[in-house]
């Protein structure tokens, strides 16, 4: 077993209130999980430099862009255009 040290952060969507932990892979990006206390709602894989979305796992119905938004805002990434041809999905 090894000892792991993880960031988190406080984010607020909407009136509410998630903890998000990232966690680094082993390329440019990290997965962010979002949760509380009782319950991991989804977690998003988002590039580290250049703040592109690249999947999610149990993506929220609503306010998607929301929390991606404040995700990037909370670890300081660096926020992406999104064009036509590739839309966070």
């Amino acid at each position: 077993m090894k000892e792991v040290v993880v960031k988190q952060a406080e984010i607020e969507v909407n009136g509410n209130k998630f903890t998000v932990t990232r966690i680094p892979t082993a390329t440019s990006g990290s997965w962010f999980t979002i949760h509380d206390a009782f319950e991991i709602w989804g977690a998003v894989a988002i590039d580290d430099f250049s703040g592109e979305i690249d999947g999610w796992r149990n993506p929220p119905d609503k306010c998607r862009a929301e929390i991606e938004n404040a995700i990037k805002k909370a670890f300081d990434i660096p926020e992406n255009e999104v064009t036509d041809d590739h839309q966070t999905g």
